[in-house]
């Protein structure tokens, strides 16, 4: 009799661990199950359930970008913001980070190739935007879709930093110095339009999408405001290949030798 009380304990047991997992990755609340409608829409093509899953305001912008129903479709039925398509996403591992009245926000798990799959596949984490319209939760790319965006007014400027970036390494390796001089600078790269290129550090109150470029102790700093008003600076150093990053509210006033929090791989860092 003991035995089999303590064998329905471990059935039940082990079924309320399981459903507790169940319920932490793939999410039973109406925020997760947007998030997996939409996903599940793009695994199968359902490329109408994919658009009208979407807010309303990210499509409208969609249309205003691609122009016609058919056009939209093509573009957004495995269009994710992250580095991966929406049919790579899985189902399974969604869960709600945060909720505040008709906004939330939603992660799902994704997998992609490592190097071009030279390393094999890896997993990360993207968090979707998620809004309540007519009852319903939709997905929103406001943000990834709209050009005057935050996000997308840090990327442009940060572009800009990264291409300076290329041009200053470049020069280095050609000469073996390093340098702040604009005209050098345009030189390297004469296919990019570069904005005013002007000297010292970057602040609070510098134009925006303006490069300030200068030197310190076998160091060069690149550093840019934003559109939105986000500074971001990069030092790259005379001794070694790679270099640092800081972005954010405040970035050091000063060019000095000091690294800054992280380190910068040119194309594949951004600000975040």
């Amino acid at each position: 009799m003991a035995s089999a009380v303590i064998a329905v304990a471990s059935l039940a047991i082990g079924w309320w661990y399981v459903a507790g997992r169940r319920s932490i990755f793939s999410g039973g609340d109406p925020q997760s199950r947007a998030l997996h409608e939409y996903i599940d829409a793009a695994k199968r093509g359902d490329c109408p359930a994919v658009i009208d899953a979407l807010s309303r305001r990210s499509r409208e912008l969609a249309h205003a970008t691609f122009g016609d129903r058919a056009s939209v479709e093509r573009s957004f039925c495995d269009y994710s913001p992250a580095t991966a398509d929406l049919s790579d996403f899985e189902t399974d591992r969604i869960r709600l980070e945060d909720e505040s009245g008709s906004i939330a926000h939603v992660s799902a798990s994704y997998t992609y190739e490592r190097l071009f799959g030279f390393f094999g596949r890896g997993r990360a984490r993207h968090t979707y935007t998620v809004v309540l319209e007519d009852d319903r939760w939709r997905i929103d790319l406001v943000e990834n879709l709209d050009r005057e965006s935050r996000s997308n007014r840090d990327q442009r400027a940060m572009f800009l930093v990264q291409q300076g970036y290329v041009a200053i390494i470049d020069h280095r390796r050609e000469t073996g110095a390093l340098t702040d001089d604009p005209e050098a600078i345009r030189a390297e790269l004469p296919g990019v339009q570069f904005p005013e290129i002007r000297a010292g550090v970057a602040a609070a109150s510098a134009p925006a999408d303006t490069l300030f470029v200068t030197t310190g102790p076998e160091v060069v700093c690149v550093s840019l405001r934003s559109a939105s008003g986000t500074l971001a600076m990069v030092k790259i150093p005379q001794a070694r290949s790679l270099g640092t990053y800081e972005y954010g509210g405040s970035i050091p006033s000063v060019c000095d030798g000091q690294p800054l929090s992280r380190p910068y791989y040119g194309a594949s860092s951004g600000i975040k």
